[in-house]
């Protein structure tokens, strides 16, 4: 068994609000055993490029999780 097969749903936040002091965006797992929620990703933004154009980046951000058992 994979991480995947356990998640049952994704979530992608831009985490405006920088829950626990972080300032990445997260991508968000969502169990489907133990109804809990887990961070899969933090998306960084680098250091040359602005705030404005970091937070459009992740405006135009689409996420696709490619699970090889299906």
């Amino acid at each position: 068994m994979n991480i995947l097969d356990d998640i049952r749903a994704i979530e992608f936040d831009t985490n405006r609000r920088k829950i626990f002091g972080l300032k990445s965006a997260i991508i968000w797992g969502h169990s489907k055993h133990t109804n809990s929620c887990i961070p899969l990703l933090y998306i960084s933004k680098p250091k040359h490029i602005s705030q404005e154009d970091f937070e459009y980046l992740l405006n135009k951000l689409i996420i696709n999780i490619k699970n090889d058992n299906t």
